[in-house]
């Protein structure tokens, strides 16, 4: 079962929040308006090393794609992409609403489903690092 609730937050703590935010907000314009192919602002320094992709390679150009709604084609380049940008935009709008109205919001969920949810996610995530690192052989 999930629960809203609302406290008042004090004022420390909405700057805080903004500065999150506007990362937040940074991450998510640059995976907008900044193609990976042209730019190349984050390099991969395990690939550098290893020659072999990262855990979190092709995170840039599956923000950028699901930027452009291209679902499918995020996908591809990393299956945890839209799940990750899903999770960052809904952040980003209760950073934003919390500072709006001035109050935190907590989201209330029982901890055995974040558990698990959080596991599943994790264990997709290196499920799908393995399977791609297997793949370069």
């Amino acid at each position: 079962m999930i629960r809203f609730e609302y406290y008042k937050s004090l004022p420390s703590k909405i700057i805080s929040k903004a500065i999150v935010a506007l990362g937040l907000l940074t991450i998510l314009l640059c995976s907008l308006f900044l193609d990976p192919d042209r730019v190349n602002f984050l390099p991969c320094f395990f690939r550098q090393i290893t020659g072999h992709r990262c855990p979190s390679c092709g995170l840039s150009h599956s923000f950028h794609a699901i930027s452009h709604f291209h679902i499918q084609e995020s996908f591809k380049f990393h299956l945890m992409g839209p799940v990750l940008y899903l999770i960052l935009l809904l952040l980003l709008l209760k950073l934003s609403v919390e500072i709006i109205i001035g109050k935190e919001v907590q989201i209330k969920v029982e901890p055995k489903l974040s558990r698990i949810t959080l596991a599943i996610f994790l264990c997709l995530w290196i499920v799908f690092w393995i399977i791609r690192f297997l793949g370069e052989f």
